[in-house]
């Protein structure tokens, strides 16, 4: 660097007495020079040393930027440093103070290029599984390169790569891995295996190596995979696969037959194969036997079990919908987004096929009509008192028609409304709501539920006394939803004499027996609006109508 002179605020003072005269003693200006700058390579050692002017001055060395090194400030005008250990080129600025003996402080820089001198790292490739060699077909076996080093001090290795470049193509888990595994496959010769490693140090520093290993023949050269068992039910749709077969060579055939059951499948001659369960009344094992065949002739066999259960129908109605849907439109039951919809199980999926019903009805409800007296009637009756769920067991209240106007109507009218007021064992059910004589009933006594119940309990109606207001989950056992968007979710075959949808504000609202939990007061009950389907906790001081239900076989 060149020197740096600093020109001190001082003046030689020149005297003229007489003939003139001079300063012994004038003030030189100070001057400093840290040096030629250098280029030297990381922890080598390296000199450096200032001049200054006038002599006998004191210097400082300071490190104005760059990789930090250890004891600095240092003093004194000659000094031996050691260039730090770096991870890339790098400039490191010093900085020498001069100060003279009468004061004067002048500075100069010093640049050091320091270069790195990586040193490259080495691939060290270990088989660290199975333990026991020589390896099986479908062995993991794992390749680890993890002890590779770094030989400089504080360096690290940043990255792997694995690249296969000999052998048959392997399905490696993660080749950016310092450890790959993968699996033996099926071979027919003894088969060399060859990968390139590479590793990347801190520093940039790339090193790579080959690793060769033998992976043995196995004993089979073509393995036959009919899939797991399965258990489905009557009518489903089953898949046979056998694409999970594997060969050697790169291309196989599949050929499938029954060896228990009797079913016909769509294709025999592809690996992926169906066929719709059959019908049963019992549990039936159906088996079946791929044979997997290579492209050089060779062939495996293999078989699975289809177990084929009875639809587990129940005591209870299908919800009545004989399509499928997704969030927004129709789509066919099939699809694997939205499965097991009603339409494709249950009581509907098997009408048609092997439901036989006892009456009729629409979807899988079956009916059957009742006279006065709970003696069956023709499906053509147009005159009938009663329903029997045929289904549930249930028989229900059929309603008579309209006559006139409220409070003067017929008993069973269908238009009749009633506050939910009900008693048991205990005496009045809490929250009960007495109601008002000939207000929305013919009754002289109260329009509530418990009024009703009696009176009907009190004809005999249908050969039966044990009439009653159903239970929320008997009630939603008529609702069919497959009607949603008509005026009405029953069959009118079936259940005549609806009431006028207007007549109440709250719609077309039946009463269950089951209070709603809404707190202390239990104030209010669920009821079924049957334009809808739709629940709702409704007030039991409201009014809404009834149908009664009694229980077939039970205590008249």
């Amino acid at each position: 660097m060149k020197p740096l002179f600093m020109v001190l605020p001082l003046f030689a003072v020149l005297t003229a007495c007489g003939g003139g005269g001079g300063n012994d003693n004038p003030v030189v200006a100070a001057s400093v020079f840290a040096g030629d700058d250098q280029r030297i390579i990381e922890k080598s050692e390296f000199t450096i040393e200032a001049k200054g002017s006038p002599t006998d001055g004191s210097f400082t060395w300071q490190r104005v930027s760059g990789p930090i090194i250890a004891d600095f400030p240092l003093v004194g005008a000659q000094q031996t440093i050691t260039a730090p250990d770096i991870k890339a080129n790098s400039e490191l600025l010093l900085r020498v103070s001069y100060q003279t003996i009468d004061g004067q402080l002048v500075s100069d820089d010093l640049l050091i290029e320091i270069e790195s001198n990586n040193q490259l790292p080495q691939v060290i490739v270990t088989q660290t599984a199975p333990e026991t060699l020589p390896s099986d077909y479908k062995d993991i076996i794992t390749l680890s390169a993890a002890s590779s080093i770094d030989p400089d001090e504080n360096g690290q290795i940043n990255s792997y790569n694995w690249q296969q470049i000999v052998g048959p193509t392997l399905a490696v888990d993660n080749n950016s891995n310092a450890t790959i595994s993968f699996s033996h496959p099926l071979l027919d010769t003894n088969t060399l295996i060859t990968w390139l490693i590479t590793v990347v140090d801190d520093e940039g520093g790339e090193s790579n190596t080959q690793y060769s290993h033998t992976l043995n023949k196995t004993s089979e050269v073509i393995i036959a995979n009919a899939g797991v068992d399965q258990s489905v039910v009557e009518l489903d749709k089953v898949t046979l696969d056998a694409t999970a077969s594997e060969t050697v060579t790169e291309t196989f055939k599949c050929f499938w037959q029954q060896t228990a059951g009797t079913v016909v499948l769509d294709n025999q001659q592809q690996c992926i194969t169906s066929f719709t369960a059959p019908a049963t009344e019992a549990v039936n094992t159906h088996t079946f036997e791929v044979t997997v065949t290579d492209s050089k002739g060779r062939t495996a066999k293999d078989s699975v079990d289809i177990v084929v259960n009875s639809k587990a129908l129940g005591l209870i109605n299908d919800t009545g919908m004989s399509k499928c849907y997704n969030n927004t439109q129709e789509i066919a039951c099939t699809s694997t987004d939205f499965p097991r919809q009603d339409a494709s199980v249950g009581r509907d999926s098997g009408v048609g096929s092997h439901i036989e019903k006892v009456g009729r009805g629409e979807q899988a409800f079956d009916l059957t009509k009742l006279n006065q007296f709970a003696d069956e009637l023709l499906d053509s009756a147009a005159n009938f008192s009663c329903i029997r769920d045929n289904v549930t067991g249930l028989i229900w209240e059929v309603k008579s028609p309209n006559t006139g106007t409220l409070p003067n109507t017929a008993l069973r009218e269908g238009q009749n409304h009633y506050t939910w007021y009900l008693t048991n064992e205990d005496g009045v059910q809490t929250g009960s709501s007495p109601g008002t004589p000939n207000s929305t009933c013919p009754s002289n006594s109260n329009c509530n539920l418990q009024v009703y119940v009696n009176a009907v309990n009190a004809l005999d109606y249908c050969g039966g006394t044990n009439w009653r207001v159903p239970s929320y989950t008997e009630l939603l056992t008529l609702l069919n939803y497959g009607k949603h968007g008509q005026s009405i979710l029953l069959d009118e075959n079936y259940f005549p004499n609806t009431p006028n949808s207007n007549l109440l504000a709250d719609g077309l609202i039946y009463w269950t027996s089951q209070t709603a939990v809404d707190g202390t007061s239990l104030s209010q009950a669920y009821i079924f609006d049957m334009s809808d389907g739709n629940d709702l906790a409704y007030p039991k001081s409201n009014t809404a109508f009834v149908r009664l239900v009694r229980t077939a076989g039970a205590t008249q």
